[in-house]
């Protein structure tokens, strides 16, 4: 079991209305790809108009030898048959490519299941903290031209699938340049092929179900606070859809127009993403002093995963925003100085999350 990491506490409380403040800063970090394979999240006859079909993808053309990726995946089958679904990779160029280092969580639910801490909980805790199961990809790991199956499952009717996949890909002789396009793929043909699959990604559904998906160039947002100071609330909002003036969030990173591919939809709730939280901190005192790092939801129930001093945790089930978990207790000393973080939001989860810092003493 890839996600075994303990849950962090729940606490009761009430945090003031007026205290909410918005992201200072963002930038996007670590150059590991990310592919959002969530739209259609449902899969149904009538979306499935072809009996197999694309359901998102990610195109590389670049002169690196080696880049690495993660996939986050989120499908619901509502077809009223089981469906396959798999993750293939389809190299454009002559040179062969190897696919290395291949880990992933893959979950399967019913609807009468608790996605956000069965699947959606359960993915963070295994990407944050490093517990993604290695597996064997179902074709050689070294190719040259055509399509390799990294894996592939079946996903009954009304189950969701959600899953992680993570590998690095890499031009087999040690240099030179690579050219290449990762799908995620789904058949209502039991004996299909999923390596023929290579048609262009199916529409995707607009509001009201316009979940996200996209291929970005990263899969980090390294985001940092308005200062701190010693003795002040503040509740700072992370994920929002827009600031509280109604303008664009410093930290709404994975847009349509930041993907690499047209067909995106904006990823405001960074699903597959790992968020950094930089907290600047000025104690205006001589002394040392305490303060107290909560998270706490703020457009309804949230729930993922923490990476705290080293250690992850699991963000356990906060229901709405009566309810948070604590981070830290941090020491603070004399002058400035600054705290860090990373959360993953799990799937089904709404966000803005608040990051709740008050001083203990």
């Amino acid at each position: 079991m890839s996600c075994k990491q303990e849950n962090l506490a729940v606490e009761t409380l009430m945090v003031p209305g007026n205290i909410n403040i918005d992201i200072a800063s963002a930038k996007a970090g670590d150059e590991r790809r990310l592919m959002l394979s969530d739209n259609p999240e449902t899969l149904t006859q009538e979306i499935l108009t072809e009996p197999f079909s694309t359901l998102w993808h990610d195109v590389v053309v670049t002169s690196k030898r080696s880049m690495k990726h993660r996939i986050f995946g989120w499908h619901y089958n509502r077809t009223g048959a089981p469906v396959r679904i798999g993750v293939t990779i389809e190299n454009k160029d002559e040179e062969q490519i190897e696919v290395r280092h291949i880990e992933r969580d893959l979950k399967l639910s019913p609807s009468t299941g608790h996605w956000i801490i069965d699947v959606g909980q359960c993915l963070a805790k295994s990407c944050v903290g490093g517990t993604l199961d290695r597996i064997k990809p179902v074709d050689p790991y070294k190719f040259g031209r055509g399509v390799a199956l990294i894996e592939e499952f079946i996903v009954e009717d009304d189950v969701l699938a959600g899953f992680i996949y993570e590998f690095t890909v890499e031009h087999a002789s040690g240099k030179g340049g690579q050219n290449y396009e990762i799908r995620t793929v789904v058949s209502k043909v039991e004996d299909k092929d999923l390596r023929e699959i290579t048609s262009a990604p199916i529409p995707p559904r607009p509001a009201p179900q316009a979940h996200p998906r996209g291929s970005w160039t990263f899969s980090e947002t390294d985001a940092t606070t308005p200062l701190y100071r010693v003795g002040q609330s503040a509740n700072y909002r992370t994920c929002a859809g827009t600031k509280l003036t109604g303008e664009l969030p410093a930290d709404l990173l994975f847009t349509a127009d930041s993907s690499t591919l047209p067909a995106s939809m904006t990823n405001r709730g960074q699903f597959g993403a790992i968020y950094q939280v930089n907290i600047p901190i000025l104690n205006e005192t001589n002394q040392d002093a305490v303060i107290r790092i909560r998270v706490n939801p703020r457009g309804g129930a949230f729930a993922g995963a923490a990476l705290i001093d080293g250690k992850t945790y699991g963000i356990p089930l906060l229901r709405n925003n009566t309810q948070a978990s604590p981070i830290a207790d941090v020491t603070v000393p004399p002058g400035a100085s600054s705290y860090s973080f990373k959360y993953m939001t799990a799937g089904s989860a709404s966000t803005p999350l608040g990051i709740y810092v008050t001083t203990l003493t």
